[in-house]
């Protein structure tokens, strides 16, 4: 059992370093090919309980930066920082532990590595990936195909999204391990040549096109510590701090200030945007978006980005973080919460269709911090929408890796969509992302700074916008059953 423990432990180290910020991405292709040759080697039982202690250690070590917003910022007893992180760790930890029990019955039951290796365990590691990225609230977070972000298999992201990234990870950790127990290795080779052959191609199509007009933008990162940024003595400095950022700037079409960077309720600041709105007009600043709460007629509040200048919007954050922007607990929880001087307010949840801001006749889609890790959902806007606007604070995790993950993901997001994202946050990563997924300028995180540059509107849609995760889940069930089925004719024929 320690063995396992330990073989388990270190497999899921090596898999996290394929993410950023350390970026080895041939690790968890090379992760993937043991886990699945563990599955060949064991049964199912022992499989589905290596690949649990597997899962548990991803998330238990890949997440351990929610002990500082959990502990140190929210001011949680840290026993009770550590049970939560164990608790995620635990329940993501049975998706791994379903995929490992379904791949290792397919090599008992089918009795053919070849076919389960190139047709099942890819279909169902990323069908595993999507089911957890959908059920209950959906928890995409260290998805595997976002740690090939850098390479040339990004190719595939415009066509199925990062699921499909994933599909196709998972096959070329199936063929090398196809190569290394010798089995048809000069068809294996074939195979993995022709899918790296067409990942490079597809690297270099262009699915959208620009419409030339650059727009200038700057990004402002205000660099305020989670701990000060509701403090009373801290509220007149943060408005001086982003009202002097303005002054700043001059003949800018747009400019983003992270999320919530004003720390009150709209409604209670109104003479200070109107103050906003005369500097627009002086400093001749066509747009500024910026994150703020807002309440509506019935007392709700939201999770917002408004817009002020030529253009007057509010956008309502509709993807909330659970046991963050809102507790799905019992009122007796809820009343502990409390006592305990623990965050218990719910965020209301925005509609699921709302109005982009535009400039001249360029759309801007919204999204505020953990809803740009839900590519379904960003495609809502697409293809009417010709950039992507991305409002964070990820202050709440520290000087962590959180950051680095989730910038990775964002960038994601351009690729999946052909669309420049201008991104800014209050503590760090703020940049500008081509559509491509590379990064075209970003700031020094954890410091105030504004990002200064230019991008250029696009038009036109990718496959991924038009038709989202549907695509790669019907490709990958197809496969699942193509092989399913000739493995099963197989052993039929055999048995005859």
């Amino acid at each position: 059992m320690i063995k396992k423990i330990i073989a388990s432990g270190l497999t899921a180290l090596f898999f996290l370093l394929g993410f950023e910020p350390f970026g080895l991405s041939f690790l968890p292709i090379l992760c993937l090919a043991f886990l699945f040759y563990y599955a060949k080697q064991n049964a199912p039982k022992d499989t589905a309980g290596f690949f649990y202690l597997f899962g548990c250690f991803i998330f238990a070590g890949g997440l351990y930066w929610l002990f500082i917003s959990i502990h140190i910022v929210s001011g949680a007893p840290p026993w009770l920082a550590i049970i939560l992180i164990g608790l995620l760790a635990a329940i993501m930890g049975i998706y791994y532990l379903i995929t490992g029990f379904l791949i290792s019955l397919a090599f008992k039951e089918l009795k053919s590595d070849f076919l389960v290796l190139i047709f099942v365990a890819p279909s169902i590691w990323a069908l595993a990936e999507i089911l957890r990225a959908y059920a209950i609230t959906g928890f995409p977070w260290l998805t595997l195909g976002y740690s090939q972000i850098n390479n040339l298999l990004v190719g595939w992201a415009p066509i199925g999204g990062v699921f499909m990234i994933s599909f196709v990870t998972a096959l070329i950790a199936a063929l090398l391990l196809l190569i290394i127990i010798k089995k048809r290795s000069y068809l294996v080779a074939s195979s993995l040549f022709i899918i790296i052959s067409a990942s490079f191609f597809l690297r270099s199509v262009e699915w959208t096109k620009s419409m030339e007009e650059e727009y200038s933008v700057a990004l402002v990162q205000g660099g305020v510590a989670q701990e000060k940024k509701w403090l009373r003595s801290e509220f007149l400095k943060t408005l001086d701090l982003y009202r002097d950022s303005l002054t700043e700037l001059e003949n800018t079409n747009i400019v983003i200030w992270p999320e919530v960077s004003i720390p009150a309720i709209s409604s209670n600041v109104e003479s200070y945007l109107k103050e906003l709105e005369i500097i627009l007009k002086q400093k001749n600043i066509d747009l500024l978006l910026l994150g703020i709460n807002t309440r509506d007629q019935n007392g709700k509040v939201y999770n917002s980005v408004i817009s002020l200048g030529n253009d007057q919007i509010t956008y309502n954050k509709r993807h909330l973080v659970p046991f963050g922007e809102y507790f799905p607990v019992p009122d007796s929880i809820r009343a502990w919460m409390r006592e305990m001087r623990l965050p218990s307010n719910d965020i209301a949840k925005g509609s699921n269709s709302q109005v982009m801001p535009k400039i001249d006749d360029i759309f801007l889609s919204i999204s505020i911090c953990y809803e740009d890790i839900f590519g379904s959902e960003i495609i809502d806007f697409q293809p009417a929408s010709n950039v992507l606007v991305n409002a964070t604070n990820n202050a709440w995790f520290g000087r962590s890796i959180a950051s680095a993950q989730h910038f990775q993901m964002s960038r994601m997001r351009a690729i999946e969509t052909g669309r420049y994202l201008l991104r800014s946050t209050n503590t760090g990563i703020t940049a500008i992302v081509k559509p491509d997924g590379k990064v075209q300028q970003q700031l020094k995180p954890f410091e105030y700074s504004v990002l200064k540059d230019f991008f250029v509107p696009m038009r036109g849609a990718t496959p991924y916008s038009n038709y989202g995760d549907l695509l790669c889940l019907i490709l990958i069930i197809m496969i699942m059953t193509l092989g399913s089925f000739i493995g099963m004719l197989r052993l039929k024929n055999k048995n005859a």
